[in-house]
């Protein structure tokens, strides 16, 4: 049963990267092994002993999935690396071999009492990162792409297709019919994405309270149509379309909800495409029927000639019909080359920024992603895990102070999703350095650092530190190096003298020929005031660690 188990499992992780879910969550998954399916479960092999733990705590979403994929309830079980499963026998059958777990089908027929195979799960269309799975037996195709809106009566049909009988003749005209029930099942909520997980400072501020407000007044008509919001890639941005979706399903169950990245809009404007032509429906149904659409990363909408033009045919319908939009992109309306009106009304709606996180906010996440993630991960007390697993890893990641949180979120990038994974690097290595009786450094801290950003050794030269520093303290240049010595000056002068001292590779002599030819004993006398100041005041600690960010991110 293990080839069904990796269908299924492949499934999973299709279904999860399609509607936008944890893109950790679909890593584990797809590096996950199917180990066996049964009427009542999925086993699965975990990759890692962190894996497990998350895994675990993603389970009811999980099996929300699996539910919609089997047509059935499954629970999931998860092993730990390199551990074989064990079928339960029927009651008074001789329990199987172990050697026969996984044996040809030749050697299962010899076992009557062996648990019958179900049947095999259908695969889905894939995204690019799940391969589709098919496997040509007798000539039958056996992956067959389908929507998870199949009928249970067509699903049968599929299997008896798939099992190589005969399919019950089609009739030669299929007329759509109205759904019996709902077409828009509401995802089961178990996602890091909401709302209260999301790390919020002046870089974000905007996007986030917006969001919020959508959300509140989604029921509203007429009252918040449209959301845009735009900035780089990994900062947050899905992040807050997600935590919009799963607070109308928690919420406001009532409101029909479709989202959809740009990739999956895609494929299922392709596949609709052909269903229309053979059942003559209209494509892209539970689209046009949603009262609320969340696309994310439309701009890799553009230039796709024939899907661009109906998502604006789509847009223009939702405008007109007074229904709500909710967009994110990595560039603002104006620059995406869309219709005027779509820009103008885009424009006109609720327009955030998300700007490149400061020290601050890369301190914040990092340090709530290793108080809530990290170390959470060692407390499995509340999780339905089966204890005999727990001897099969070490459950236990390296401490890191908040000395050590400070130096990584001033040596990394901004990428959110690399610093959640910078953390986790950091903590697993700190807990070798824990076990070998030592500590982890900074020198530790940077080596990993540069295997993940650009930041972490760059050459930083005075003249950006002087720009940097006449900018935030509000003086001009020709003050910063000149003979002044108002107490405001001064002081961004200290400031500025210490900060090339720490940060360039340079003499004290050298520093202060850049700052006016002054002499050695005077830039000494800068670093002691700073030195000072930091110890008499807290503010000025964080007035200096936002300057070295925003050098850093200049260098």
């Amino acid at each position: 049963m293990e080839s069904e188990a990796k269908i299924l499992l492949a499934d999973v992780a299709a279904y999860l990267q399609r509607d936008g879910g944890d893109d950790r969550l679909v890593q584990m998954l797809l590096q996950s092994v199917g180990r066996d399916l049964t009427d009542e479960a999925l086993t699965i092999e975990a990759p890692s002993r962190f894996a497990i733990a998350y895994l675990e705590r993603n389970r009811g979403l999980i099996e929300g999935y699996i539910e919609q994929i089997a047509f059935t309830p499954m629970a999931l079980r998860v092993l730990a690396p390199a551990q074989t499963p064990t079928l339960e026998p029927p009651a008074g059958a001789p329990a199987p071999q172990p050697e026969l777990i996984g044996a040809p089908a030749g050697a299962a027929a010899n076992q009557p009492d062996r648990v019958p195979e179900p049947v095999t799960p259908i695969t889905t269309t894939p995204t690019p990162a799940a391969p589709f799975v098919s496997d040509v037996a007798g000539g039958v195709e056996r992956g067959i792409k389908v929507r998870n809106t199949l009928s249970r009566d067509d699903y049968h049909q599929l299997v008896t297709r798939m099992n190589g009988a005969p399919a019950t003749p089609a009739p030669a005209a299929v007329i759509e019919k109205a759904p019996e029930e709902e077409v828009f099942p509401q995802t089961p909520i178990a996602s890091k994405f909401t709302f209260a997980t999301f790390v919020y400072g002046d870089e974000n501020k905007h996007a986030y309270q917006s969001a919020q407000r959508f959300a509140a007044w989604a029921d509203e008509p007429g009252q918040v149509n449209s959301l845009f919001i735009y900035g780089g890639s990994g900062l947050g941005k899905t992040h807050l379309l997600l935590a919009i979706k799963n607070f109308l399903a928690e919420k406001k169950p009532h409101i029909r909800v479709k989202y959809a990245n740009s990739q999956a809009y895609i494929d299922d404007f392709i596949n609709e495409i052909g269903r229309q032509k053979t059942e003559r429906r209209t494509i892209l149904r539970d689209y046009h029927d949603a009262n609320i659409l969340i696309i994310d990363d439309i701009q890799n909408i553009i230039g796709k000639q024939a899907s661009i033009e109906y998502f604006f045919n789509l847009m223009d319908e939702f405008i007109r019909e007074n229904k709500k939009v909710v967009i994110a992109s990595d560039r603002a309306p104006k620059k995406l080359g869309m219709d005027e009106r779509l820009t103008s009304r885009f424009n006109a709606g609720m327009l955030c920024l998300v700007s490149e996180p400061g020290f601050e906010m890369k301190y914040t996440i990092l340090k709530r992603y290793y108080e809530t993630i990290i170390c959470a991960a060692d407390d499995v007390s509340e999780m339905e895990i089966d204890a005999t697993l727990l001897g099969a890893f070490q459950a236990h990641e390296g401490h890191l102070t908040d000395e050590q949180l400070r130096h990584m979120a001033e040596i990394s990038g901004n990428n959110i999703r690399e610093l959640e994974s910078f953390c986790e690097r950091c903590a697993s290595l700190s807990y070798e350095r824990e076990q070998a009786g030592e500590e982890l450094t900074a020198a530790d801290i940077e080596r990993v650092a540069h295997e993940y950003f650009d930041t972490a050794h760059k050459v930083i030269h005075i003249d950006t530190i002087q720009d940097v520093v006449e900018e935030f303290y509000h003086v001009s240049h020709e003050e910063l190096i000149g003979p002044k010595r108002s107490r405001e000056i001064a002081f961004a002068r200290h400031v500025a003298v210490y900060l090339a001292n720490s940060l360039c590779d340079l003499s004290a002599t050298a520093v202060g020929e850049q700052f006016g030819g002054r002499d050695h004993s005077t830039i000494i006398h800068s670093l002691k005031v700073v030195e000072k100041k930091i110890k008499e005041d807290r503010r000025v600690c964080d007035d200096l660690q936002q300057l070295k960010n925003k050098i850093t991110l200049r260098s």
